[in-house]
């Protein structure tokens, strides 16, 4: 059940948001890889990889079997990125005074005869700034001749697939390691198998900083000229930090080896996790520079080189529309439109709210105004209470007046609440406490203080006591 749920969702994301995908075409000696890519809600796939060996001398000879191959891929409006085999290149570093900066395109285009075999008519070139100096600028000038990649075109372009790009295969190469693996360092190499030997880049930021055939001198090996060069990238203060491998010639053990002495990541085409891509001992000459091209079309790559000038660059197709982006436009609006509907029913549901409020608020002042009123009175109750149950002392001093004998003389009398303090003379004290208590309405009587008897031996007291019920005696 997950399974199938997952390819639901994979099938849906891949529909709306990529139409036909994008296609990379490799081109080298023996013939074309075309690799078609798309990019899903769940990363991208691979969903078609196909090798096409050259059958005759001319590539138009291949069309009858790629106009019936790539028929059912879906390929209207894809986009389309044309790599070219390094072998059919020219890769140069120059050097040129920095006078030149003020118009680099056309003083290169000029000085192109000096550096390469063929003049600029008959080559599709581009360049890259490495590194400027006060006094030089130098660049890598990158070439492919116009005669077999113009025959590639021609076939694309009858098959209704006229590239957007141009780039040498290294470059491919490199941007499929980059976006497909782990995030390469700023600085890093590239060694990828080639039918005719081993190529080394170097690439540095966005730039690729050189391609060239790896070449031992015997009796060194491989592995002795990779470490040669590492040497000279380290003594120009340019150290690489990661090693890509692409090819069992490129993944041998003394060159891995040499990678690890230099603490050098090891990136291989193993470690890339993309859906529909063979395994590594799988993959075919050109499928890694094809995959390259295509990813191309789907989003930005770091090496951005591209030979095709832009008059002859194809465009992206008739409106660069489909059904699939209408829906998912019909889908994103039907959603902005139901979120814009949640925040206007908030805001009428607020409305009516307060609309209401402001009718009952005049009547809730009014509730308000009585319940103070009526706090006010009962405040005023509470006190009227107090004052009922406040002792009367006219009361209270009459009775004592008919419970103290004659012998007994008060000199003072504090009634607070329901508690009562006396002080005075007596010829005997301890009398008055029984007295007290007979009243019926004192209780818990007894002297606040020692009896003092002084010179005419009357004792001086002092009486405590609670008034246990106000009413008697009123």
């Amino acid at each position: 059940m997950n399974s199938k749920l997952s390819n639901w969702w994979e099938t849906i994301s891949t529909a709306l948001l990529t139409e036909g995908g994008s296609l990379g075409v490799y081109l080298d000696r023996s013939g074309l890889t075309l690799a078609q890519v798309q990019k899903g809600f769940a990363g991208i796939r691979v969903t078609h990889l196909q090798r096409f060996p050259r059958t005759g001398e001319a590539l138009s000879s291949l069309e009858p079997r790629l106009r019936e191959i790539i028929a059912p891929w879906e390929l209207t409006n894809c986009p389309v990125n044309l790599a070219v085999s390094r072998d059919l290149g020219f890769f140069r570093e120059i050097v040129l005074p920095s006078a030149a900066a003020e118009n680099l395109a056309q003083v290169v285009s000029y000085e192109l005869d000096r550096f390469l075999p063929l003049p600029a008519g008959q080559l599709f070139y581009d360049y890259q700034i490495l590194t400027e100096t006060e006094s030089e600028i130098h660049l890598m000038l990158m070439a492919l001749p116009r005669e077999p990649v113009e025959e590639c075109l021609e076939l694309l372009a009858g098959l209704g697939l006229p590239p957007l790009s141009l780039e040498p295969g290294p470059v491919a190469l490199a941007n499929a390691f980059a976006l497909l693996g782990e995030k390469p360092p700023s600085s890093w190499l590239l060694l990828q198998e080639e039918p005719w030997g081993l190529e080394l880049s170097c690439i540095r930021g966005r730039n690729l900083v050189f391609s060239r055939p790896l070449r031992p001198q015997p009796p060194q090996k491989p592995a002795d000229a990779l470490e040669t060069e590492i040497q000279h990238l380290d003594r120009a203060g340019h150290p690489p930090q990661a090693l890509a491998l692409c090819g069992r010639a490129a993944a041998t053990a003394q060159i891995t080896a040499v990678a690890r002495q230099r603490n050098l990541t090891i990136i291989t085409p193993e470690k890339f996790s993309v859906p529909g891509l063979p395994p590594a001992d799988d993959l075919e000459t050109g499928a890694l520079p094809a995959l390259g091209a295509a990813l191309r079309g789907l989003r930005k790559v770091p090496l951005r080189t591209n030979l095709l000038p832009p008059e002859e660059r194809a465009g992206a197709g008739p409106s660069g529309f489909s059904l699939n982006r209408l829906l998912l436009m019909i889908m994103l609006a039907l959603i902005l439109v139901w979120v814009g509907s949640l925040m206007i029913h908030q805001r009428v549901l607020l409305y009516q709210v307060n609309r209401q409020l402001a009718q009952i608020t005049p009547e809730v002042r009014q509730v308000e105004k009585q319940l103070e009123e009526s706090r006010a009175l009962a405040k005023q109750l509470h006190n009227l209470r107090h004052l009922e149950r406040s002792p009367n002392r006219l009361t209270i001093l009459k009775d004592l007046t008919q419970l103290i004998p004659v012998h007994t003389w008060l000199f003072n009398l504090r009634i607070n609440q329901q508690h009562l303090e006396m002080g005075g003379l007596s010829k005997s004290a301890a009398d008055l406490i029984p007295l007290l208590e007979k009243s019926g309405w004192l209780t818990k009587t007894e002297f606040a203080s020692p009896i003092v008897t002084d010179a005419n031996k009357l004792e001086h007291f002092k009486i405590k006591a609670e008034i246990k019920d106000l009413e008697v005696g009123s």
